[in-house]
């Protein structure tokens, strides 16, 4: 099996899983032994080149959907029972987020996000199909700390879609507020807010403190003279670039140092979804529940009803 690389594993288990063709049409077809085809579909497996996922529909928290609703002032909740694993919970929030803002795709015009890696896959996960009147845009400019490749789903985006896209080729945070002042007189950035204004639909996650503390730029360079009053032990969360506490409060001095749209364009998008599938973000989402920047919501029941713990605590 040594002999057969990765691209031909990869050709062969296309066939067999994809193409429904049998061993002995593949055998002929790659003038192989069907023991070594055999083998071939057993070597892709193994090496990850074939994922089978068995998709099981989940189930649906009413309850506690409704208590969320109550509380919290939510438009719609999704709140997914969990499964045996936490492989399995991250599958299925990925998949079900990804099919319910599709639907919210359909109408739209104008979609808002940001980055990360959940974003990413719930992009991953939508149904490819054409929508030329649509446009992605990138609502924050980019993180230091982040690498090249995730700051590409404006892109990934629109490429599912047929659709357009507009980044923000801005740093996320800049020291001198008089420099965000003079961005926005730019004609590109100028041109860009017009559309953060009709904008129809937001996804996006939210991080938590170590989020921050894990870009070593952001806190070598940017930390001390953005966050300076700020007690760190108070972050419940961050989102769009605002760190906020489990009251909701937002860090308001940091406003004037962010590239990108305001948090007043932020609350009148009439669609905001949040995902959530960590169950460590259980004060990261409580405080961004609480803060009103959320509409729908989709995660498990388990992280859930630590929320509501949380909430009964505080």
């Amino acid at each position: 099996m040594t002999l057969l690389s990765d691209e031909q594993l990869a050709n062969i288990a296309h066939d067999y899983f994809l193409s429904n063709l049998n061993i002995a049409d593949i055998s002929k077809k790659y003038d192989l032994s069907r023991y070594l085809i055999d083998k071939a579909i057993n070597k892709a497996r193994d090496k990850g080149i074939v994922k089978i996922n068995i998709y099981q529909r989940p189930k649906r928290a009413h309850k506690l959907e409704q208590e969320f609703q109550k509380l919290f002032n939510l438009k719609e909740a999704y709140i997914l029972e969990d499964l045996e694993t936490k492989n399995q919970d991250n599958e299925m929030i990925v998949h079900y987020a990804a099919k319910q803002i599709q639907n919210y795709i359909k109408p739209a015009h104008v979609i808002g996000l940001s980055w990360g890696t959940l974003i990413r896959d719930i992009i991953d996960n939508f149904t490819e199909s054409s929508h030329e009147d649509l446009t992605f845009v990138q609502l924050v400019g980019l993180a230091v700390n982040t690498s090249r490749r995730k700051n590409q789903l404006t892109q990934q985006a629109a490429k599912k879609f047929n659709a357009k896209c507009l980044n923000m080729p801005a740093p996320l945070y800049t020291i001198n507020s008089k420099l965000v002042k003079e961005i926005k007189k730019e004609p590109y950035y100028e041109y860009i807010d017009q559309y953060f204004k009709k904008i129809d639909l937001i996804f996006a996650s939210i991080g938590t403190v170590k989020s921050l503390e894990s870009g070593k730029f952001f806190m070598d360079y940017y930390s001390d003279k953005l966050l300076k009053d700020l007690d760190y032990s108070q972050i419940a969360g961050v989102i769009f670039g605002r760190p906020y506490d489990i009251n909701g409060n937002f860090y308001q001095p940091i406003e004037s140092h962010i590239c990108g749209i305001s948090m007043e364009n932020i609350l009148q998008i009439p669609t905001r979804f949040i995902v959530v599938k960590n169950r460590f973000k259980d004060d990261a989402l409580l405080g961004a529940l609480r803060s009103g920047i959320i509409t729908h919501l989709v995660t498990t029941s388990g992280i859930a009803q630590r929320v509501l713990q949380k909430a009964n605590i505080n």
